[in-house]
């Protein structure tokens, strides 16, 4: 929401703390367990990514760990390659 590459209007800073304030006024962001770097790992040894893909992989881990299935996003193309899970776009 910061980055001008990625958004047609970016924030400053302080205007994205404040959107993100309002949105965890409403959404439970869960934690991430210990026991999700040794999925991240496995993740990595079955879908070997570099860079910023990484954070991808994590995300799905962090999701397994939690029991969550599903994930809304618009960046489907990213997590196509998990099949178990229901990639859907907002």
């Amino acid at each position: 929401m910061t980055n001008a590459r990625r958004v047609s209007k970016p924030r400053s800073s302080a205007e994205a703390v404040d959107a993100i304030s309002e949105l965890l006024a409403f959404l439970h962001v869960l934690p991430v367990p210990a026991h999700a770097v040794e999925g991240w790992m496995s993740l990595l040894r079955r879908r070997p990514v570099t860079g910023g893909d990484v954070f991808d992989l994590q995300i799905v881990a962090t999701m397994q760990a939690n029991d969550i299935q599903g994930i809304y996003t618009f960046n489907t193309g990213d997590f196509d390659a998990f099949t178990e899970l229901s990639v859907l776009t907002p």
